[in-house]
């Protein structure tokens, strides 16, 4: 392992434990076993290293989940519990679950990150699922409506209760114990836009 992973993996490790503004760069230069001058050659910031963090995110993101918005083989049913559950399941995998909970506190605070967040949390899930609803529109599947509208209004629900997960007393597990409620979500938005 470089010195700028273990710089990497260290921080990802302090950061929870101490809370992202309580560990300094000494500490964490510290933790490595190098100068406090030295993890500059590495990073330049501790936001740095935080936007790293949120890059990893996002890339385990374009490899796990961003590829089941184009499940075009999938009957809508198949379609929306597919994307639905196997979403829940990554954002509750050890290493993505910590990284969350890393991040979403500091979204508020750190302008690029709360940029990077927004990008890849609700604009572009948003744009795949209004992409979808053109696509079922097209073919008579679906009601016509705004497709942008209706990715609001069936998104939202998911985005409520991702967020609400990290405001509850048990956050681990909190999105796949409610599969049954995900699954009622789907049903209701199927019934109301007509979509067969």
């Amino acid at each position: 392992m470089t010195t700028k992973q273990k710089i990497y993996e260290n921080a990802i490790e302090l950061f929870a434990l101490n809370g992202y503004h309580n560990l300094g760069m000494r500490d964490l230069a510290k933790s490595v076993g190098i100068r406090a001058s030295s993890i500059y050659n590495h990073y330049k910031s501790k936001e740095d290293i935080l936007l790293e963090i949120a890059h990893e995110l996002m890339t385990e993101l374009s490899t796990y989940v961003y590829p089941l918005y184009k499940r075009m083989d999938l009957a809508p049913r198949e379609f929306f519990l597919n994307l639905s559950i196997e979403t829940n399941r990554f954002f509750e995998r050890p290493k993505i679950n910590k990284l969350t909970k890393l991040l979403i506190p500091l979204e508020f605070e750190i302008p690029r990150l709360k940029e990077l967040l927004h990008v890849e949390f609700i604009q572009k899930p948003r744009t795949g699922f209004s992409y979808y609803f053109q696509t079922l529109m097209r073919k008579g599947q679906m009601m016509e409506t705004d497709p942008m509208l209706a990715a609001k209004m069936y998104h939202s629900f998911f985005v409520y209760h991702f967020y609400e997960k990290f405001l509850t007393e048990e956050p681990d597990g909190f999105l796949t114990r409610y599969e049954a409620l995900f699954r009622n979500h789907i049903n209701l938005f199927m019934d109301y836009f007509r979509i067969k």
